[in-house]
């Protein structure tokens, strides 16, 4: 596995993670736990968005010039 694909899988995985918390909101009535899934959520995107644009600049990289 090359290290584009690694990253696309780790923003994958990261995105299922995040799924997973949503579900957890929407079950939640405890206040504390809404703010520690919310908190999570927006740490997990800010990590998706860092691991895609990384894989972007990769990708423009490593293609040819010309």
């Amino acid at each position: 596995m090359g290290i584009i694909e690694l990253v696309d899988a780790s923003a994958a995985t990261a995105l299922e993670h995040a799924s997973q918390l949503q579900g957890h909101l929407q079950t939640a009535h405890d206040g504390d736990t809404i703010r520690e899934c919310r908190g999570e959520l927006h740490r997990l995107v800010a990590d998706i968005i860092s691991l895609r644009n990384a894989a972007e600049l990769m990708k423009r990289e490593l293609r040819p010039t010309g």
